[in-house]
């Protein structure tokens, strides 16, 4: 298979914990530039990978024939609708932007300028994600619980920057959540939600064929640890996901998830054919997203 170069949009922590070291650790790709709004970012993160920083947008695109976006999801709408019709492929972050309208122009410019997108959602590539939906696909399913708890509003962390501190869990974990339950019980159809993003947030969603599913979100919790878990039900008993919360465990489930974006956003770009984890996809779980915000204010 031949190198795809990728650019880098963003050099904040995601970029230097994920997007930075995969990209750059090939041997799928290679990290072609890295453009921030803060150039020293840039150059730092640039220096510590090999690669240089661009001074521009235009020098990126100029430098490769993908990019990658570590940015927030306004950003990430308006920047990565640019490179789109710059005709470069893209590796996007979730949510896909803030609102179902930026959504929608981003997957019309890809769509219009015919590059592949892929949507870095984090649990749909991890060993234990995987493992989880291929058994939920020989599981007889009639609900789902599932929870999203943390509190990494509640301090000075690097991921906890101002779209995050104003929007809440909804927009920032229910992306994952939503995505996980569609993957293990079908398409949702219908999700209503009640509580507040900030603080703490239910949905219930109803599934296409009749499953009904649940889920509590909220960043804002002083829990000593994060709970991550998904548990569907049926006439045969129970199935869990419940992916590794001990910091080993879980940096070696996301190296692995890292490799598995890079090489089968790779293999998409050579095929010239967007995974099922596409812009599309981005577009449905915007919607989803929007109608469960509107529901709940």
């Amino acid at each position: 298979m031949r190198v795809v170069a990728v650019g880098l949009v963003g050099a904040g922590p995601w970029a230097g914990i994920l997007h930075a070291p995969m990209l750059a650790s090939g041997p799928e790709t290679t990290l072609a530039g890295v453009w921030a709004r803060r150039p020293e970012a840039a150059q730092a993160l640039a220096a510590a990978h090999g690669t240089r920083a661009a001074g521009s947008l235009e020098q990126l695109w100029d430098r490769c024939e993908a990019v990658a976006f570590a940015v927030p999801p306004d950003v990430q709408a308006e920047l990565a609708t640019t490179a789109a019709r710059a005709g470069k492929h893209l590796l996007l972050e979730k949510p896909m932007a803030l609102g179902v309208a930026a959504a929608r122009e981003l997957a019309e410019a890809a769509s219009d300028a015919g590059v592949v997108s892929q949507l870095v959602l984090t649990a749909r590539y991890t060993p234990s994600g995987r493992r989880f939906l291929a058994q939920a696909g020989g599981f007889e399913a009639v609900a789902a619980r599932c929870a999203y708890l943390s509190g990494a509003l509640l301090d000075d962390s690097p991921f906890a920057p101002p779209w995050r501190r104003r929007h809440g869990a909804l927009l920032d974990v229910g992306p994952h959540v939503l995505d996980l339950l569609e993957g293990a019980l079908g398409r949702i159809e219908e999700v209503a939600g009640r509580g507040d993003p900030l603080g703490w947030s239910s949905l219930t969603c109803r599934h296409q064929g009749g499953a009904v599913s649940a889920a509590e979100l909220s960043i804002s919790l002083p829990l000593p640890q994060r709970v991550s878990e998904c548990v569907l039900y049926g006439p045969s008993g129970s199935l869990a996901y419940r992916p590794p919360a001990d910091p080993p465990s879980a940096a070696a489930e996301l190296a692995a998830a890292a490799a598995t974006i890079r090489r089968e956003f790779a293999e998409a770009v050579a095929g010239g054919a967007s995974p099922p984890l596409d812009v599309h996809r981005g577009l449905h779980l915007q919607r989803l997203l929007d109608a469960a915000t509107r529901s709940l204010t």
